[in-house]
């Protein structure tokens, strides 16, 4: 983007290879919007650092790796994961902040929105960041996941400069706590986190589940894809940097074809889209932001 904005992308990366992550896609799908963009790459178990100079090699004039070991002792609510976000922001250097996380990808089509969004959001002083739309794929890369555990927007452009952290797991962020004030962009964010068979899951699982101070379960219901309430197919078009990955994905769950299952957070996901299609409003949705008219419109 550059010009009249610099802008900082950030991400954290740890054991991309054995959680299958499409690291590299999305490194690589942020960086025409970044003037630099550092990696904080964390002490892994495959071959994480190694991508991570790849990329440096494919875009050395952007790309800035910090190495890291993430404290695995007494860790809850993710917070290793608010901290790793936190030291790679402190390494950023552009008035605006773009944050992606190593299963998150941006399309092509929607740099337009984002570099517009960031413009307007630059010259108003009562806006922290701007807010992006999110596809959740489930199972595998032609199905989207819906519901009120499945959050619809997030922010993922901010200003830097005014002691904005990462939130509890870095889903989000706050200022001093409270919510960021924030544009709609209308860009997306492709997240692909749950495209994966039944086995990936349960690694991803095993994997993720020590940073929240989760003893891993052996119940394997706890890594199956279900056919969720909501479920409904993708009829748009992936962005290009994760074309040749999904051309080569194979063994990946068709959750249509999954059994269901009603438990209590399934049924508060029926009750919430149900409701939807009388009134559009969320109920009980979770949101890390306020998302604001600006008082120039």
């Amino acid at each position: 983007m550059s010009g009249q904005v610099e802008i900082s992308g950030f991400t954290i990366v740890r054991n991309a290879g054995i959680l299958d992550f499409p690291f590299k896609e999305s490194v690589r799908s942020a960086i025409p919007l970044c003037d630099e963009f550092i990696i904080n790459c964390g002490d892994s178990d495959d071959n994480t650092f190694a991508l991570c100079e790849e990329l440096q090699q494919e875009f050395p004039n952007k790309i800035k790796i910090i190495q890291t070991v993430w404290e695995r002792a007494n860790q809850t609510g993710g917070f290793q994961l608010k901290a790793q976000s936190d030291t790679a922001m402190k390494h950023c250097r552009g008035s605006w902040l773009i944050y992606i996380q190593a299963d998150e990808v941006f399309h092509e089509a929607d740099y337009p929105l984002i570099r517009k969004a960031i413009q307007k959001a630059n010259g108003l002083s009562e806006v922290d960041g701007i807010v992006f739309d999110y596809l959740h794929f489930y199972g595998n890369y032609s199905f989207l996941a819906q519901g009120r555990n499945w959050y619809r927007r997030e922010v993922r452009a901010f200003k830097n400069g005014r002691d904005i952290e990462s939130f509890r797991d870095a889903q989000g962020f706050r200022l001093s706590g409270k919510r960021l004030n924030a544009i709609a962009s209308q860009a997306r964010v492709f997240h692909y986190g749950y495209v994966r068979n039944q086995e990936g899951l349960m690694k991803k699982t095993h994997q993720l589940s020590q940073w929240w101070g989760e003893v891993p379960t052996t119940n394997e219901k706890a890594f199956q894809i279900y056919r969720l309430f909501g479920l409904t197919s993708f009829k748009g078009t992936h962005p290009q940097v994760i074309q040749e990955k999904i051309r080569h994905s194979n063994n990946l769950v068709d959750p249509s074809q999954c059994e269901r299952r009603w438990n209590k957070r399934e049924l508060k996901n029926a009750v919430t889209l149900l409701w939807e299609k009388i009134c559009p409003f969320r109920l009980g949705e979770y949101r890390n932001y306020n998302l604001i008219s600006p008082k120039s419109e």
